[in-house]
């Protein structure tokens, strides 16, 4: 393999980062040149709703810098993101385009699921235990200058992730104008961040035991700096973290910088940081705590390759997803006999329509979440269980899954109760071309699979799926009584005719 040179940049909340990396078939993924620059984004945008000019001129002139060092090194492929500071900020969508300008660089924003995959991504090609610590049960913690993602894995499972807004840097701002007015400002910062945790307990209860948390990302770094200075490497029992505390919150921020050799932005942060970690791990009740010092240039680096084939994954995030939606499924009480019978004719309808759909593995995952996922919303309201369904993917965080393809999996499950195919303007939410006749295609199986097992009884373990004279023919290996089943997949057939030029047939296979 020869040489491949990459660069990965992110606008953080309150750091901007270049990484270079180097690809080769002797070294594998080495890092070969790396650049940061303190500048508080999010100082602006969690306070004013907006980033200053002075602050966007400042962002520009890092990020030439950037280019040029880019340049040097001759890279053309690179992938730069900007998170939460640039995304919530008022004048989002100015600052991208005076980045371009002045820069030459397309930044984009990435929403929160979206970044904390690829800090997923970045976490289990870093951590060689990965695997092992995830089969004990794992919290894994993204500690960002502007948010906090919470991910557990229960026995090897991803049950639950969710954006929490307790990033160090929001918390100081939001919390700045207190600080003055009490002794014990500690104690205001753990009242704060504690009731966010309180109701965060109760959602995650039902998870037979957390062993260990594992805290990702650049804001890790003070921590780091404290064990070094105390001379201790690894895994570290949550008492450490306890006793590290009581060192440093009555200290001053320039006493922190000094005596652990940090940088003062960095030791503006480190209280808040250390009282979102405290307050976890008094709900999870973790045995172990690890740290790991990857940012979002790593994840980007790992997709980039990956999508590239010329690096393998380190850890299968598809089953992930799976594995989520299945969660979710569970906490909305679905007849998992009945979710798990449908997804399986869908898949099988979609296989056999390979020739005439022209769609890809990726749209064959969003059904499959859309089909696990179709009755959850009979939690709410039984008469109105597609609609609710809908709200529930959209507020729903999927580890992996984009906002625009949530949006089809929640447009799947809304629209293919529908007797009459949704026109773009009857449609809730604004969608592209493209994902548009994505929705529709996959929205007609699911219509289809979900008639095939109308009666919730799984009447039919296997089908066989033809084309023929313009018909859909299933063929069903059973010695039940299908009529009602027949007599549905006829009554929605229109549908599905109207999308693939197909008429679907049921029939009982012959003996």
């Amino acid at each position: 393999m020869a040489l491949k040179t990459f660069a990965a940049i992110h606008v953080g909340s309150g750091e901007v980062y270049l990484k270079i990396f180097e690809l080769s078939r002797k070294s594998g993924l080495q890092v070969i040149d790396y650049a940061r620059y303190y500048i508080e984004l999010g100082g602006d945008t969690f306070s004013k709703g907006y980033i200053s000019h002075e602050l966007v001129y400042e962002l520009c002139s890092v990020l030439k810098g950037f280019r040029i060092k880019m340049d040097e090194y001759g890279i053309t492929d690179y992938v730069a993101y900007a998170g939460s500071a640039v995304r919530e900020a008022g004048n989002c969508e100015l600052i991208l385009d005076q980045i371009r300008i002045r820069t030459g660089l397309k930044v984009t924003c990435v929403d929160n699921a979206e970044q904390s995959f690829l800090m997923l991504k970045a976490a289990a090609g870093s951590i060689p235990p990965f695997e092992k610590l995830i089969r004990e049960g794992a919290v894994i913690v993204d500690m960002g200058a502007g948010s906090l993602q919470v991910t557990i894995y229960d026995a090897g499972k991803l049950i639950f992730t969710h954006a929490f807004k307790l990033g160090a840097l929001r918390i100081r701002e939001l919390l700045s104008d207190l600080e003055s007015q009490t002794s014990d400002f500690n104690s205001v910062m753990n009242d704060y961040v504690g009731n966010e945790f309180d109701t965060f307990s109760a959602m995650v209860e039902e998870t037979s035991g957390i062993s260990h948390l594992i805290a990702i990302g650049e804001e890790v770094y003070p921590v780091l700096a404290i064990k070094r200075t105390e001379g201790e490497t690894g895994s570290f029992k949550p008492e450490k973290l306890d006793q590290y505390y009581d060192r440093i919150k009555n200290m001053g921020f320039d006493e922190i910088a000094e005596k652990y050799a940090i940088p003062f932005e960095a030791a503006t942060l480190i209280k808040p940081e250390m009282v979102v970690y405290a307050s976890l791990l008094r709900v999870m009740h973790a045995d172990m705590i690890w740290f790991s010092r990857v940012n979002l240039c790593d994840g980007i680096a790992a997709e980039y390759f990956e999508s590239q084939n010329t690096m393998k994954a380190g850890h299968d995030f598809t089953t992930d997803i799976r594995n989520h939606a299945r969660a979710i499924s569970a906490h909305y009480d679905c007849d998992n006999a009945h979710t798990d019978n449908v997804s399986r004719h869908a898949m099988n309808i979609f296989d056999g329509l390979q020739k005439y759909a022209v769609l890809s593995s990726r749209d064959r995952l969003l059904l499959e979440i859309a089909c696990l996922l179709h009755d959850s919303g009979k939690y709410v309201n039984m008469s109105a269980g597609a609609e609710f369904s809908w709200y529930i993917v959209l507020a729903t965080e999927f580890v992996g899954i984009s906002l625009s393809e949530k949006q089809i999996i929640a447009g799947i499950i809304r629209y293919h109760t529908w007797s009459e195919i949704p026109m773009p303007a009857d449609l809730a939410i604004n969608m592209g071309h493209d994902d548009y006749i994505r929705m529709l295609k996959l929205a007609a199986i699911l219509r289809i699979a979900r008639a095939m097992d109308r009666s919730h009884k799984q009447k039919m373990k296997k089908t066989v799926i033809t084309v023929k004279d313009k018909k859909l023919v299933i063929r069903a290996d059973t010695i039940n009584d299908i009529t009602l089943e027949q007599s549905m997949v006829d009554e929605k057939a229109s549908y599905f005719e109207a999308v693939y030029g197909l008429r679907p047939v049921l029939r009982m296979k012959k003996r």
